[in-house]
């Protein structure tokens, strides 16, 4: 049975259409692959379950609708909208080119959501498949430390921890009394700063949350004065360099590690994270040895496993 769904129209030829459809709809009528005919088994065998379900506890569980639309393309085509309305036969079938994650997160939540579908219509299987490469192939991923920064500004209520990271990030960029003062992009735009947003705030996050995170059950200043503390023994232990922001100690790799060693460091001084100063912290950092932080060395450990490699030796050196 044909059913009417809100609409306007984009374009005429090739025609694209803007509309509402009700997620439960949709999902008995899409498909994340053109080649399987079970939509479930084609959503099962693409979709990241854990990712899916995540979102629909985030967005759909509360409620809300995502700001941004699906893309889906289809090989029928329909009569020109009327009155923003658009009539789509029972028997069609729309392949998911954008979204994919976001539309199967309806599985997982009893809120019915409104979703706004970008539709291509009256496309031969050969055009679906190059607008699927046209639009992931180019699509240019949001830098880390922009999605950081959105979350001071947009503050979700189901992310607090990461929300209390940016806004310690934004402090130490924006305190003139810190030694990363105008010293952090935040936004991942501005390439002259080496040290980014996205580097610091997970090395933030990791000190304040978590059962055996330093700084998880004190209040939002003594976590600031902590860390404002804690980098000014950095600071100090190559001063000059620093300020020149050629210190190894600046590099993003090297500066998480030496961040995971707040803890023990913490510990090893048996005192309350409050009562620790510059001068505390200066006393364990000042036994690192820069030229074992070789840039080319650290450059040629990628990812993660480096940054614990890095970790490791400098623990070895401080205790």
């Amino acid at each position: 049975m044909p059913i009417e769904f809100p609409c306007v129209a984009v374009q005429e030829s090739p025609q694209i259409l803007t509309a509402i459809i009700p997620g439960p709809w949709l999902l008995k009528k899409t498909t994340p692959t053109w080649r399987i005919e079970d939509p479930k088994l084609g959503f099962q065998r693409m979709v990241n379950e854990d990712r899916a379900r995540a979102i629909a506890v985030a967005v759909l569980d509360q409620q809300r609708t995502f700001p941004n639309a699906i893309v889906l393309a289809t090989n029928i085509k329909v009569e020109h909208p009327s009155h923003c309305k658009v009539t789509l036969p029972d028997r069609v079938r729309f392949l998911v080119v954008d979204g994919q994650h976001r539309l199967w997160a309806q599985d997982s939540s009893a809120y019915e959501a409104p979703y706004i579908c970008v539709i291509h219509f009256g496309l031969k299987e050969k055009e679906m498949a190059a607008l699927f490469i046209e639009i992931n192939d180019n699509q240019k991923r949001v830098p880390s430390s922009l999605r950081w920064d959105l979350f001071r500004l947009v503050r979700p209520g189901d992310e607090p921890s990461s929300v209390r990271a940016a806004d310690l990030v934004y402090d130490l960029a924006s305190s003139r009394k810190s030694a990363l003062y105008q010293r952090i992009d935040l936004t991942g735009e501005q390439p002259k700063i080496e040290l980014k947003q996205g580097s610091v705030a997970p090395a933030i996050q990791g000190l304040i949350s978590g059962t055996r995170a330093p700084l998880s059950d004190v209040g939002y200043d003594v976590q600031l004065k902590v860390i404002l503390d804690y980098v000014a023994a950095m600071r100090e232990c190559d001063s000059d360099a620093w300020d020149e922001a050629t210190s190894p100690l600046y590099g993003a790799r090297v500066f998480r590690a030496s961040m995971r060693l707040m803890p023990e460091i913490i510990a090893a001084l048996e005192k309350k994270p409050a009562k620790c100063t510059a001068t505390d912290f200066f006393k364990y950092l000042k036994k690192i040895d820069l030229e074992t932080l070789d840039p080319d060395t650290i450059k040629a450990q990628q990812g993660s496993a480096g940054i614990k490699a890095i970790y490791l030796t400098l623990k070895e050196q401080v205790f």
